[in-house]
């Protein structure tokens, strides 16, 4: 399975992996990850042997990155605020709207770079509508993680992505 993770400034990162199911709309998409370098947002360490989920749904503007350990200790969550998924035959599209939201390990969870998220509305590449958007479902899904909630319960917050104007086409 491709998943091909735009940027806000039209620069695509293309990904890859091992379909493990596809059951009541829930996509999960298994990778492998070499040594090296620190996950995003939760800047732990990459190791050898260390894999991870993402779960996807079509349309939904949230998808779900579980990364684990070789012994399958989990090393925690992040979750991509995003335009709605395009789901194809192998492919996973959407455009990153760069704030998360992150469970650590420990179970602690935040909105992360919002920051980034600014830098985008600053150099064009995201609307401010869209921005709040993007925010306001990451401090709902947030909300929803701590009170022990679905995270796909999170597009309840969302608007429909066309009758708003947020999306082109």
């Amino acid at each position: 399975m491709r998943i091909e993770h735009g940027k806000p400034w039209k620069r695509t990162i293309t990904m890859s992996g091992i379909v493990k199911s596809w059951s009541d709309g829930l996509l999960v998409v298994e990778r492998t990850f070499p040594a090296g370098g620190r996950y995003d947002s939760l800047g732990d360490e990459k190791l050898a042997g260390d894999h991870g989920l993402v779960e996807v749904v079509g349309g939904s503007w949230v998808l779900r990155r579980v990364y684990f350990r070789s012994d399958g200790q989990t090393i925690g969550e992040l979750y991509n605020i995003q335009t709605p998924v395009v789901l194809q035959p192998g492919l996973v599209r959407y455009t990153d709207l760069e704030v998360d939201v992150v469970r650590r390990g420990n179970g602690c969870v935040e909105v992360v770079d919002e920051d980034d998220l600014a830098c985008a509305v600053d150099m064009g590449g995201i609307s401010h509508a869209l921005a709040e958007t993007a925010r306001s479902i990451a401090y709902h899904l947030a909300d929803l993680l701590r009170a022990g909630g679905d995270w796909r319960e999170a597009d309840s917050m969302a608007p429909s992505p066309r009758g708003r104007g947020l999306i082109q086409g």
